[in-house]
């Protein structure tokens, strides 16, 4: 995330938001939770977090009470010090409620943590306020603190550090949690620095907006948001195929985890098969769970049986399926041998409105910017349909088969209304033969003549790409 630099924390209501909405641990709701963080030069950072929540649980009212078991709203940092400085396994937590009581330590594990003394604490300038549909706190954190704990920062433009923020009750009545940036672990505990995300504080005024998202791949991000209208673009990008995969793999991963009887919707072609190698690779070392999930896959060549090594039933099975503990009869494909297009594309829409419609859909990019089989044309398809397949997507795919002659010239797809209603989408590109279809999808014009460019007005979109893939986007 990128920190403002900012003139005092009235100039808070500038800055743009970070949202906590990665649920953890089984929790089904958390109330709408987001916070804004600012840095003022040479004295330190100012917080404030909201959540939209009707009369907060809120029995806690000293400072270092237990206010994780009311409801409460979090937030951790972790700093680099100069040379010298006390080691980077030190973070800060605080925990504030509705109250305002503030729970403030320091340490490199959950226990055996150092309490601020109630002069630091009156130094964190701890507010909390409470209105009729939502309550939130303001929070100071001076460098001199900061200081105290890890030795001399130099905190400024430019500078680097992670966190985390989190939303929480213990209480068994209204049990919840979740996070700014996802935690991977089974155990519940918010006190993994290893989670944090990296933040900057931005060096110039004229920088665009990016940040470091993943706190494992240190890898560049370039975040597209437009907040008035609720849209939101993260665009991973990835030194080559295989950390692209790792990085795609380790979103699904998150989602399987996060919701184990999760939806995914799932895309073939060549560029996935090595997010699959991960994922399996994940189940393999135990860390993942397919048995709860149920499958959509995109799309399947009309004519081709499944036992027809070019089926797309036969890829899922050969590289994800018959590899993981999945259920086969939670997996779905159209029906490529059915010769009624009406009845199959009308059968696989109310399919996938019957399992609440998808959690996760993964995607590829076509040279043309084609998305499953939707090829460009004049207007966007809104459901599962039949398409004939253009020459240039015949073409690509002739690698596949014996001959370009080979291939069949229809598919089964879901349609651009059926994609963009799933919850959240991952794109993953590879690639410098993509790289203008890519300046073309996701900066270019909104247009069925580029039919991914309808993924600018989704509101949670993540673009995994190699470098190569992104060599032409805008800087």
């Amino acid at each position: 995330m990128l920190v403002e630099v900012i003139g005092s924390k009235k100039e808070l209501e500038n800055v743009k938001p970070f949202y906590v909405e990665h649920l953890l641990w089984g929790t089904k709701f958390v109330p709408k939770t987001y916070g804004y963080l600012g840095f003022v030069l040479n004295e330190g950072f100012c917080l404030e977090m909201v959540c939209e929540e009707k009369e907060p649980l809120r029995t806690y009212e000293n400072v270092l009470d237990p206010v994780y078991r009311d409801s409460a709203m979090e937030a951790f940092f972790q700093f680099e010090p100069e040379n010298g400085g006390r080691k980077t396994a030190v973070y800060l937590n605080f925990e504030v409620n509705a109250n305002g009581a503030l729970l403030a330590a320091y340490g490199s594990g959950r226990t055996y943590r150092t309490y601020f003394s109630k002069e630091e604490l009156d130094m964190f300038e701890c507010t909390a306020w409470v209105e009729e549909e939502r309550w939130g706190f303001s929070l100071y954190i001076p460098i001199q603190i900061l200081e105290n704990v890890y030795g001399s920062l130099k905190l400024g433009r430019g500078s680097r550090f992670t966190c985390n923020f989190y939303k929480i009750s213990e209480s068994r009545e209204i049990e919840h949690y979740a996070s700014c940036f996802p935690i991977r672990s089974k155990i519940p505990s918010f006190h993994m620095p290893e989670y944090f995300g990296e933040a900057r504080i931005r060096e110039d005024g004229n920088e665009d907006t990016q940040s470091l998202y993943s706190p494992h791949a240190r890898a560049d991000i370039k975040e597209r948001k437009d907040y008035q209208e609720g849209l939101f673009m993260k665009i991973y990008k990835a030194a080559d195929y295989k950390e692209m995969s790792r990085k795609a793999a380790n979103i699904i991963a998150s989602q399987v985890m996060l919701k184990p009887d999760c939806v995914l919707g799932l895309a073939t072609g060549s560029t996935p098969i090595g997010t699959y190698e991960r994922l399996v690779s994940q189940y393999k070392e135990g860390d993942l769970d397919f048995s709860g999930v149920k499958t959509v896959n995109l799309d399947e060549y009309k004519g081709l049986p499944r036992t027809n090594d070019q089926s797309y039933y036969y890829f899922m099975h050969e590289n994800l399926f018959d590899k993981v503990n999945i259920d086969p009869a939670n997996t779905n494909l159209p029906d490529g041998m059915e010769p009624d297009s009406d009845r199959e594309c009308e059968k696989y829409e109310k399919l996938i409105r019957s399992l609440g419609g998808v959690d996760l859909q993964l995607l590829g990019l076509g040279h043309n910017g084609h998305i499953g089989f939707n090829e460009p044309a004049d207007a966007f398809d809104k459901e599962t349909h039949c398409v004939d397949l253009q020459e240039s997507t015949i073409e690509a795919n002739k690698r596949f088969f014996a001959s370009a002659d080979d291939v069949p010239k229809q598919a089964y797809t879901m349609g651009i209304g059926t994609i963009m209603r799933a919850k959240k989408i991952l794109v993953v590109v590879s690639g410098e033969d993509k790289a203008d279809i890519v300046a073309k999808a996701f900066f270019g014009p909104v247009t069925p003549a580029v039919p991914a460019s309808i993924l600018q007005m989704h509101g949670d979109v993540t673009l995994v790409a190699d470098a190569a893939a992104l060599s032409k986007i805008p800087e």
